[in-house]
C-alpha cells in the first residue's frame, strides 16, 4: 500500500509516539471529537498523517479499550463468530466493545487456533478433525486414480506373465522324446508347457530396449 498523499507533501513524523504526542491527541479528541481524520494532525499539533492518528487512538488511546487478557466469556464469543463470520475482524470486533479488531485477530492467532485444534476441531471449518482429514484422503485418493498413466497396463501384464512364468510349447518331438515312449505319453510330452528362463529376460529386455532386444535377435538367427 502505497503513504498517503499528506505524507508525501511535507516531512512526518515516523515510528513510535512519544507521551507528548499521545496527551496532543488525547486532548483534542476528547474536546472536539475525530472529526475528519486527515484535518485532525493539523489542529492538533502533529507531525503525523491522519491514519498514523487514528490507529492511535483506536489501539491505544480510546476511553473504553479494554486492557488485558480475553475472559473466557470473550473466548467463546470469538469462536462463535468466527465460525459464522470466518476471518472478518472489525465485525467480530463490533460485538466485543473495547476490543479492537487487530488485537482479536492476533488472539485468534497465537492462542485460539491451537486451543481448537487441541481439542481435535479444525479452525477454519470449526468440525472435527477427523472428517475433514477422511474428506482430503478421499480426494487425494481420487486425484490419484484419475492421474494414473494407461501405460501402468502393459507393467501388470509383464508382472503376471512374471508371476507364472514364461512358456513355450514343444512341437518337434523327435528331439524330446526316446523309442519307448508310449503314443499317450508322446502327445502329455508334446502338449507340456515347460517353463523357459531365456523367454522371460528376452521379453523383459525388449519391452526395457527394444532397439538392443532387435540387434540380440538378428545376432542369435
Amino acid at each position: 500500500m502505497g503513504r498517503h498523499s499528506c505524507c508525501l507533501k511535507q516531512k512526518l513524523r515516523k515510528g513510535l509516539w512519544s507521551p507528548e504526542e499521545d496527551e496532543k491527541l488525547f486532548n483534542y479528541i476528547t474536546r472536539f471529537g475525530v472529526g475528519c481524520w486527515s484535518s485532525v494532525p493539523k489542529l492538533a499539533g502533529l507531525q503525523r498523517c491522519g491514519k498514523s492518528c487514528r490507529l492511535r487512538w483506536i489501539n491505544y488511546l480510546r476511553p473504553d479499550l479494554k486492557r488485558g487478557m480475553f475472559s473466557q466469556q470473550e473466548e467463546d464469543l470469538i469462536i462463535r463468530l468466527h465460525e459464522f463470520l470466518g476471518n472478518r475482524w472489525a465485525q467480530i470486533a463490533a460485538q466485543l466493545p473495547g476490543r479492537t479488531d487487530n488485537e482479536i485477530k492476533n488472539f485468534w492467532n497465537s492462542c485460539l487456533k491451537k486451543k481448537l485444534m487441541k481439542q481435535g476441531i479444525d479452525p477454519t471449518t470449526h468440525k472435527p478433525l477427523s472428517k475433514v482429514e477422511v474428506k482430503e484422503e478421499n480426494k487425494c485418493t481420487d486425484k490419484v486414480v484419475l492421474q494414473t498413466p494407461q501405460s501402468k497396463g502393459l507393467s501388470s501384464t509383464v508382472s503376471s506373465f512374471a508371476a507364472h512364468g514364461p512358456t513355450f510349447l514343444v512341437s518337434d518331438s523327435s528331439n524330446y522324446y526316446g523309442s519307448g515312449l508310449t503314443e499317450a505319453s508322446r502327445e502329455l510330452f508334446i502338449n507340456k508347457q515347460v517353463y523357459d528362463p531365456l523367454t522371460y529376460i528376452d521379453l523383459q529386455a525388449e519391452i526395457d530396449h527394444p532397439k538392443q532386444t532387435f540387434l540380440i535377435f538378428q545376432l542369435r538367427e
